[in-house]
């Protein structure tokens, strides 16, 4: 879920910039793409979050909370589906935060297998919950993951670092805060640090993606700010989307540990609008860091999506580039990255020219396209992995989109897999019902040093079988709130000695 921006500044200025544009695709594709598999053709949904544990098992979770499920109320929760063949098929596993979560999702996996799935709730704070199980079942808390001000929570996203700890990014849309809680699991249940409120900005835009080094476990969140306009979508809008006041992109750096975060890190000062997407990071196996953002281009009318790169631990930043080639208008990017110098960045795009996806035409065809870099983002080619995913606009104003074009929600993602090829979790809206669809790159070079190989299909069991003081998971249907307390045996008041620990704990804010 993204919530209406904190501000609607509606002015003109500014001229466009001509990049670099990136290497065309090749003539003959070294890279390929299996078909598309629909994860659930019963749970109707967007925005599904993607990982793989280090058996091989790929797992997607997407929001089945109350007004968000695209094909109705739902039961809240998150359902979390899994395949143990490469993404060549998905079961349903359950919800992973029911009765708490559910209006976002998110899901993060340890190199050990722990899965942290986490919710946002409406009532509450988020909902992060642990699996020990591969999925089987889930130990939900709903005090891990606070923001500074409850129920204002906006689009939580997860990270891990080593076995044990989960970090948590929250949009504070009440106190215009950017916040970070450390959870730390103990036994079956994540306990969570003071809130750290990494920026009162009181401009954000959107709450952006965090990473985690895993060598030394400093934690990096990016977002970014409004600038003006930040949107040109009505009919009220005489002015094209660009802007004499920039737009920032802005990363949080906070050290394994650390309790007063450092003032924020500029990545990209924009006089184009970035209101389109949240702005995601991730960091390679060498530690490179890559932003990806999209932002509106007026004079060329079309909608880039664009990259910055970091090779001193968000020190200093490249110069923001083009990615994207072949479409003209695109939205919604991702990165992925794997061996030193090697990502993907994915978006959603189409040839017509538009300043904004919601200023297409109602029969424009949308496609999941990714560009593959070697070299650390200096030159890439372009592949569309898809057919025709969905027609139309593209609403990107998210609970402020007033109709039509909501169905994909507001994003999608990839993640690279053992044998280094990329796996994409997206919404499928070109039958015009959403469904939650996958596809793997099959061959070619991949973001390891090797070639992407035939997918690697975990040797466990394809069902779990759960302890016999827990119910069977469904494989089909509706999720029955498999990962509600009751399903797990606990105590339902003992997710409660986190909220008592969270009331005697002080608020930290960066200078």
């Amino acid at each position: 879920m993204r919530l209406p921006s904190v501000a609607l500044a509606l002015t003109a200025g500014g001229a466009a910039v001509l990049l670099t544009a990136p290497q065309a695709p090749a003539a003959t594709a070294d890279r390929a793409f299996g078909s598309t598999v629909v994860v659930d053709r019963t749970n109707t949904t967007g925005e599904p979050s993607l990982d793989v544990a280090p058996d091989g098992g790929v797992y997607v979770i997407a929001p089945d909370g109350p007004g968000l499920r695209i094909g109705g109320a739902g039961t809240g929760g998150s359902l979390v589906w899994r395949s143990d063949n490469g993404g060549g098929a998905f079961t349903l596993l359950g919800s992973a935060d029911v009765p708490t979560g559910g209006g976002d999702s998110d899901i993060a996996i340890a190199r050990d297998g722990t899965i942290f799935a986490s919710g946002l709730s409406y009532a509450a704070c988020s909902t992060v919950s642990v699996s020990k199980n591969r999925g089987a079942t889930f130990v939900p808390v709903p005090v891990a993951g606070c923001g500074k001000t409850p129920l204002s929570n906006d689009r939580q996203w997860n990270a891990v670092d080593g076995t044990t700890t989960v970090y948590t990014t929250i949009g504070d849309t009440q106190a215009t805060d950017i916040d970070l809680i450390r959870g730390t699991l103990v036994g079956p249940l994540v306990v969570p640090s003071p809130t750290l409120v990494l920026s009162t900005t009181h401009d954000y835009q959107w709450p952006g993606t965090i990473a985690v080094d895993q060598r030394t476990g400093t934690s990096f969140t990016v977002w970014n700010t409004l600038g003006e306009p930040n949107d040109c979508d009505d009919t009220k809008c005489s002015k094209p989307a660009s802007s004499t006041t920039a737009d920032r992109i802005l990363v949080s750096i906070v050290p394994r540990g650390a309790t007063t975060p450092p003032a924020p890190t500029l990545v990209a000062s924009r006089r184009f609008d970035t209101f389109d997407s949240f702005v995601a990071n991730t960091l390679d196996k060498a530690g490179n860091q890559y932003v990806v953002w999209s932002e509106r281009h007026p004079a060329t009318h079309e909608t880039w999506t664009m990259l910055a790169v970091s090779r001193d631990s968000g020190r200093h930043w490249s110069a923001p580039r083009k990615v994207s080639s072949s479409p003209h208008t695109t939205v919604f990017p991702w990165v992925s990255a794997g061996s030193d110098g090697r990502i993907a960045v994915s978006y959603y795009g189409t040839a017509e020219t538009a300043a904004s996806p919601q200023r297409v035409s109602k029969t424009a065809p949308w496609y999941v396209w990714s560009s593959f870099s070697t070299d650390g983002g200096k030159t890439f080619r372009e592949y569309r992995e898809t057919g025709v995913m969905n027609k139309g606009q593209i609403c990107t104003s998210g609970t402020g989109c007033s109709a039509g074009g909501r169905n994909l929600l507001d994003f999608f993602e990839t993640a690279v897999d053992a044998k280094g090829c990329l796996l994409t979790a997206f919404t499928d809206n070109s039958s015009g019902t959403p469904f939650i669809s996958f596809v793997r790159q099959t061959k070619g070079p991949g973001l390891l040093t090797t070639p992407c190989a035939a997918a690697a299909v975990s040797t466990r069991p394809a069902t779990p079988v759960p302890p016999t003081t827990q119910p069977t998971q469904p494989t089909t249907g509706t999720s029955h709130g498999s990962g509600s307390l009751a399903a797990t045996g606990l105590p339902f008041w003992l997710p409660l000695l986190g909220l008592l620990a969270l009331l005697g704990w002080r608020v930290t804010r960066s200078a």
